[in-house]
């Protein structure tokens, strides 16, 4: 497999706003956590040409080096800037690949930290948390940060500059990523060998802001022997190991609110935003808008489709700070700038804060770049096109050049991504299995729906679904893709002047993909039939059959995107739901042309 590094760290290199030191940080933090498992699937499976496991270990201690550097500079000391490593964002690597698509997702994505996206925090915070940890324990002792990928590899740098300050000499951070179940510790064997020459260590686990606690949980299991002071932490957040593991219930002490212009996600509640509304005009190059314009939380499609037709609160909300686990969640909320009327003039989708947002700014104004839009403190911001109708229903009505043109448009759309290509393989021998998922799936419809449609199914379309498929497909081309929460059918969408539009397409949140199940997952989408089906794979420059392989995966990809689309299921829901799955097998099997439907 050919890595394109550029696609991958290049691409927030790009993004970094000059005199932006947070900008800074963050990269070199992406570096070191795409080094570190770069590095420990290349002493598995190796590489070709001259990259050596010997060479990517000197890269990542340089990534290291900056890393810390960067820290320093966010925390206002003047340092030596140190070797620069930015000749690795133009590098291509070719790696031996004989692993699971899981591990390649995580290295390839380069996911957005929570602290920038699903748990927003201010890294400042840290600090504070180093001086309530100092108030405690002895500043002669010997530290380690241990953070755990992907969040905690973007704490531990701070960590240690901040003890680094405060006079602590002999101080280290390294980064783990301990597997499925926690059977194994990745990067554990550099913490034991540092702590082998230490006495009475004192070991801070560090990582975003946790879930149920777990994965802390295990990697902290790693260091309970006696003398050493085990310690856990997230932004804002610190306990040690003795006190009772238990999850926060505000979130409020994560964000620094001050004298500077507050960001919009932090004016949401009423009483805030004639001050979202303000900081809107204030920005050059955005539509200006009555003065009677209000701000509308928009209600997703999922929630329509499937629950109760109620809008996600906005995250400080009264009523979701009294969750079980609440989380600084602006993606949450789509937001719409309405006129008086209830027209929609601007629309608002928060993608990701620092340099991750801005770097899938750019990356979809590459893809669409037509279409005027601004990102401020995260949010996308876009001018409403009107009234529009879905492609399915526009393409299903029209007939001759307009069909013709519409499934052009789609094509042209479709093909987009693979100039962003962040990988190419040729005849991988990465199989990717499906039944588990299924398997899921199935117990999720039961459990949610009361109904099982799997049952229902012939022998030979429930082995054409569950059998493994080659990843990533015929072609061999990877790339970054919003397809695991954005596949609805109301992301494609053609206005008044014939003219299709493809929605939501940054992928802060999303996932690897490629052609095959992209067209794939339009197809099934849209309802197309098999000849117009195997018309637009050719558009694409695909074959049938290879986009045929790749229906179940399509399949099962836009079932689990439908579930993830609600939080709870409204009686006439669940119906519609366990409907739309029905169907959506159906498709499948017209498509994969299976001779049978039904096993009764």
């Amino acid at each position: 497999m050919r890595i394109d590094i550029g696609e991958v760290i290049g691409r927030l290199n790009a993004a970094v706003v000059p005199g932006a030191l947070d900008h800074r940080y963050l990269v070199a933090c992406a570096s070191v956590q795409f080094l570190a498992d770069l590095l420990s699937l290349v002493k598995i499976y190796g590489v070709h040409g001259n990259t050596t496991p010997e060479r990517l270990e000197t890269l990542l201690f340089h990534a290291e080096c900056a890393a810390d550097c960067a820290a320093l500079m966010l925390l206002g000391r003047i340092v030596d800037v140190p070797e620069d490593i930015d000749h690795l964002a133009c590098a291509i690597l070719e790696l031996h690949v004989n692993t699971t698509p899981d591990c390649l997702n995580k290295l390839l994505l380069l996911p957005m930290p929570e602290c920038c996206g699903y748990d927003l925090a201010d890294l400042a915070l840290i600090s504070g948390d180093v001086d309530r940890l100092i108030t405690q324990v002895s500043f002669d002792r010997p530290f380690l940060i241990v953070g755990i990928r992907t969040g905690g590899a973007y704490l531990a740098p701070l960590w240690k500059a901040s003890l680094t300050g405060l006079g602590v000499e002999d101080v280290h951070w390294c980064t783990v990523r301990p597997s499925k179940g926690c059977a194994a510790v990745d990067g554990l064997e550099t913490a034991r060998a540092w702590l082998q020459h230490r006495f009475a260590p004192v070991i801070v686990v560090v990582d975003d802001q946790p879930d149920t606690g777990a994965t802390m949980e295990c990697v902290g299991e790693q260091f309970r022997e006696r003398g050493v002071d085990l310690w856990f932490a997230s932004v804002g957040k610190l306990r040690h190991d003795s006190e009772a593991r238990c999850v926060a219930s505000n979130l409020s002490a994560c964000v620094i609110r001050n004298s500077r212009t507050p960001r919009l996600w932090e004016c949401l509640l009423p009483n805030e935003q004639p001050e979202f509304m303000a900081r809107l005009r204030s920005i050059a190059g955005i539509p200006s808008f009555p003065s009677q314009a209000r701000l509308h939380y928009r209600c997703p499609q999922g929630e329509m489709r499937y629950g109760f037709g109620q809008a996600w609160l906005p995250w400080n909300d009264p009523q979701v700070l009294s969750g079980r686990r609440v989380l600084v969640n602006p993606r949450k909320t789509p937001i719409e700038i309405q006129g008086s009327n209830g027209e929609a003039l601007l629309h608002l989708r928060f993608i990701g804060e620092g340099v991750f947002g801005c770097a899938e700014f750019d990356r979809v104004r590459k893809m669409a770049p037509t279409r005027s839009a601004w990102l401020v403190d995260g949010y996308v911001i876009t001018v409403d096109i009107g009234e529009t109708r879905s492609f399915q229903e526009e393409f299903h009505l029209s007939r001759g050049f307009r069909r013709a043109d519409l499934l052009l448009q789609a094509a042209s759309w479709l093909v987009v991504p693979e100039c962003q290509t962040i990988a190419h393989t040729f005849n991988s021998p990465v199989i990717l299995a499906l039944d588990l998922r299924w398997s899921v799936m199935a117990d999720t419809m039961r459990k949610h729906c009361g109904c099982d449609p799997l049952q229902k199914i012939s022998e030979p379309l429930r082995e054409f679904l569950v059998k493994p498929v080659m990843w990533p497909g015929e072609q061999g081309r990877v790339f970054r893709s919003s397809l695991r929460y954005g596949s609805g059918g109301w992301h494609w969408q053609v206005d008044r002047n014939a003219r299709l539009h493809h929605f939501q397409l940054e992928a802060n949140w999303g996932d690897i993909s490629f052609p095959e199940l992209e067209v794939a997952a339009f197809i099934l989408e849209n309802s197309l039939e098999i000849e117009v089906a195997g018309q637009l794979a050719s558009l694409c420059g695909l074959t049938w059959s290879s986009v045929r392989e790749s229906l179940s995966l399509a399949a099962l990809t836009i079932a689990e995107s439908r579930i993830r689309s609600v939080r709870v299921l409204s009686d006439s829901g669940r119906t519609t739901l366990c409907e739309d799955f029905h169907q959506l097998l159906k498709i499948t099997f017209e498509l994969a042309e299976i001779d049978t439907f039904s096993g009764e």
